[in-house]
C-alpha cells in the first residue's frame, strides 16, 4: 500500500518508463507534480518512445511552454534539441513562431531539430510562417523549409497559390517543387504561366514539376515545350512525356525528333519513342560527337 504522495510519485516514475503500458504511463502523468514531470523529461526523455514523449511534453508544458523557452538560452546543445523537440508537440502560435526562428540557426542539429518539430506541430499554425520564411531566403535554409512544407501535404496548395506571385524567384523555386511534388493537377495553369519567366532555374523547376503531375492538362505543355529554344527545356519535357507515358504525344515527338538539332537530346526522343510509339513507322538518325560539340542531325 502507498504510504505517502512521494510513494506514488515514485510508483508514477516508475510507470511511465515501462514502455509496454500505455494506459499506466498516462495515468502516471496525472498523478506525478509539475516538478516531477520536468525532471522525468529533462532525465529520461531519450529512453521514452514517441507516444510518450508526447504525453509527457504536453502535460508538462502544454500551460508552461514559456518555460522551454525562457530557459533555452541557458541549455547545452542536446538539451536544446530535446528542447525543440518537446516543443513540436505544443500547438501554439508563440511556439510556432520560436521553432520558425530557431531555424535560422547556423547550427545545422538546431535546424533539424527545429525542422523536426515544425512538423509535428498543427499545419494551420505552420503554413503562413513557413511560407513567409521563403520570401527572406537569405535568413533560412531553403530545404528545410521544403522539408516542413512537405510534410504538410497538399493542403498548402491553395496557400501556396496566394503567396508565390508575391516571393522572389528563390522562393517561387521551392513553391514550385512542392506544387510537383503534391501532383494537384489544378496548379498547372500556374506553371504554365511561369514558363514565361527569363530565370533558367525557375524555368527548369517549373518544366519539372510539370513532370511530376499526372493529368491530361499537363500534355500540351510538355509538347510545346518541345519546341523551345533551350535543349535542356528540350530534354526534360522529352523525358516527362516518356515517364507519364503519354502515347498520345508520339506524333508531336516523332515532329520534334526530327527537327532536333540536338544530338543527346535526338537520341532521348528516339528512345521514348522506341517504348511509347507502337506505329510501323522506323526512325534512323546520324549523328556525332567532336570535342563535345553538338553536331547537326539528320532525320530520314
Amino acid at each position: 500500500m502507498l504510504q505517502s504522495r512521494t510513494d506514488i510519485e515514485q510508483v508514477a516514475s516508475q510507470w511511465i518508463l515501462r514502455r509496454d503500458q500505455l494506459p499506466e504511463y498516462r495515468f502516471a502523468i496525472e498523478l506525478m507534480s509539475q516538478t516531477d514531470r520536468e525532471e522525468i523529461f529533462w532525465q529520461y526523455w531519450d529512453e521514452l518512445d514517441s507516444f510518450a514523449q508526447r504525453d509527457l511534453a504536453r502535460a508538462t508544458f502544454q500551460d508552461y511552454w514559456f518555460k522551454l523557452i525562457a530557459d533555452y538560452g541557458e541549455l547545452n546543445m542536446r538539451k536544446k534539441a530535446q528542447a525543440l523537440e518537446a516543443l513540436g508537440y505544443i500547438h501554439n502560435p508563440n511556439v510556432v513562431s520560436f521553432l520558425v526562428q530557431e531555424m535560422r540557426r547556423d547550427n545545422e542539429s538546431l535546424r533539424l531539430a527545429a525542422a523536426g518539430a515544425l512538423k509535428k506541430q498543427d499545419p494551420v499554425l505552420v503554413i503562413e510562417p513557413m511560407l513567409d520564411a521563403l520570401t527572406t531566403p537569405e535568413q533560412y535554409l531553403a530545404s528545410r523549409i521544403y522539408d516542413v512544407l512537405q510534410a504538410l501535404g497538399p493542403k498548402l496548395v491553395p496557400v501556396i497559390l496566394k503567396k508565390i506571385e508575391k516571393a522572389d524567384v528563390s522562393g517561387q523555386m521551392v513553391m514550385v517543387q512542392l506544387l510537383g511534388s503534391f501532383g494537384d493537377s489544378s496548379v498547372v495553369p500556374l506553371l504554365t504561366g511561369l514558363l514565361e519567366t527569363d530565370h533558367y532555374l525557375l524555368k527548369k523547376m517549373t518544366v519539372e514539376a510539370l513532370g511530376q503531375i499526372q493529368g491530361a492538362e499537363v500534355y500540351p505543355v510538355l509538347v510545346n515545350l518541345l519546341k523551345d529554344e533551350n535543349w535542356q527545356i528540350r530534354l526534360l519535357a522529352a523525358e516527362a512525356i516518356g515517364r507519364s507515358r503519354f502515347y498520345q504525344a508520339c506524333p508531336a515527338l516523332r515532329e520534334a525528333f526530327c527537327r532536333e538539332p540536338d544530338g543527346l537530346v535526338k537520341e532521348i526522343m528516339e528512345d521514348i519513342l522506341s517504348a511509347l510509339d507502337d506505329s510501323n513507322e522506323t526512325i534512323t538518325y546520324l549523328w556525332s560527337r567532336r570535342s563535345n560539340e553538338r553536331s547537326q542531325t539528320i532525320c530520314r
